[in-house]
């Protein structure tokens, strides 16, 4: 019987639109590609949440500026197949191939069902959550955490924040969260790299110890 934790659904209709996506995204990146239609109409097809679809991919990509071991060349904006801070991970030749598998991803976590009628395979990393057992075993975006991202303790929970932030817009509010959450976001790359073990107050004191560790975990020096 596949695990069934409590926390919010990676399945489920969106609450967000691709206006209020696209502000959000471009509130902090004004060069941010127009994904959010795609976001929304693939996660249709899949009954998977398109709009924290799109939030995971902010967070993979630092709001599609990258900067770490994937490129935006390879269409692939949820780090599919990049297991470390050198390995690239897979490449798409479109981006609407790249969600698309990124979609496929999230719903084998969520369900072991099989893909939707009319549906064809595109992630390259399917077949591996089904031979390892993981089919069904995260049904909701906290339950992520250590399985799409390691440790990621936090992962789906930064995922449901940004969603946060982006609903925010709907309301009238300003977007001001992406402003004032620089540093977590930062501390959040750092972590996503394996070059600190989690994330930390990002105003806490640091010692040379620690740096030293981050410069040898940077240049392949290990633990």
């Amino acid at each position: 019987m596949a695990y069934v934790g409590s926390g919010t659904p990676i399945l489920g209709a969106p609450t967000m639109t691709a206006d209020q996506m696209r502000q959000y995204v471009r509130s902090v990146n004004p060069s941010a590609p127009d994904y959010a239609e795609l976001y929304l109409s693939i996660g249709r097809r899949y009954h998977v949440r398109g709009d924290l679809a799109f939030a995971q991919s902010i967070l993979e990509t630092n709001y599609w500026r990258f900067g770490g071991s994937v490129n935006a060349s390879q269409n692939n904006f949820a780090g599919l197949g990049s297991t470390s801070r050198t390995e690239a991970g897979a490449s798409f030749p479109t981006p609407e191939l790249g969600i698309e598998a990124q979609i496929q991803h999230l719903y084998g976590y969520a369900t072991a069902a099989p893909l939707p009628a009319g549906t064809t395979l595109v992630d390259p990393r399917f077949s591996i959550l089904q031979s390892a057992g993981l089919r069904g075993t995260a049904p909701n975006w906290e339950d992520l955490n250590g399985k799409w991202a390691v440790p990621g303790t936090t992962y789906g929970q930064d995922i449901l924040r940004i969603g946060e932030q982006m609903q925010a817009i709907s309301t009238g509010s300003a977007p001001t969260a992406p402003v004032t959450d620089w540093k977590q976001e930062a501390m959040q790359w750092l972590s996503r790299q394996g070059l600190i073990n989690q994330p930390h107050d990002p105003d806490a004191p640091l010692t040379w110890a620690e740096f030293g560790t981050v410069l040898r975990r940077l240049t392949g020096g290990g633990q």
